[in-house]
């Protein structure tokens, strides 16, 4: 009996790391289908590690009496699939005319000419930019999945948009991170 416990815990553990693998292929194919920025893929594959441990954790809360065992792989099984809702709700997706940055269930479309600056700020790994806009902030950093190419497009076509000439901004250095005009803080 104790076998066959042993057999059914491995195929659904298995199972379970099948599925999350057909998850995760077909987020990164739609992520490949429509230009976004997404969350870096560590959040999904977080997501999918806390799962697996979540029944390891109860068989042995079950099998040793072990309540807290068990509380503990009810909250992991809860973390992993926050994570995983946060990785599909979050991101910027974008067309030629404007992008949408989505935040949980906040979801907000901006056209590209509405942002009026930006600023950076550059720890000793990751670049963050913040997008200012007539509406609000978008906040960047250089880790999403997208980011570079994203802004480039913003660059592009916030210039169409606003009826400059790209080459001609002596400003724009994305190299510097400077793709916008310097935004002034306004927390004095």
């Amino acid at each position: 009996m104790k076998y066959a416990w042993l057999v059914l815990f491995l195929a659904a553990v298995f199972g379970l790391c099948f599925l999350a693998d057909r998850c995760i292929g077909k987020v990164q194919a739609r992520a490949q289908r429509r230009p976004a920025v997404r969350l870096p893929l560590r959040y999904p594959l977080l997501s999918v590690l806390l799962l697996l441990v979540a029944p390891v954790s109860a068989w042995y809360g079950i099998t040793h009496a072990a309540p807290l065992f068990v509380a503990g792989a009810v909250l992991l099984a809860g973390i992993s699939l926050y994570a995983a809702w946060t990785y599909h709700r979050t991101g910027i997706d974008y067309t030629s005319d404007c992008f949408t940055f989505r935040a949980g269930s906040q979801k907000r479309t901006f056209r590209f000419s509405q942002i009026q600056g930006q600023r950076v700020a550059i720890s000793r790994r990751t670049v963050c930019l913040v997008l200012c806009t007539e509406e609000g902030n978008v906040v960047l950093y250089s880790n999403m999945q997208g980011f570079s190419a994203f802004l480039e497009t913003a660059y592009t076509n916030w210039c169409r948009q606003r009826g400059l000439d790209p080459q001609a901004q002596d400003w724009h250095n994305p190299a510097d991170h400077r793709w916008f005009p310097d935004q002034p803080d306004e927390t004095h």
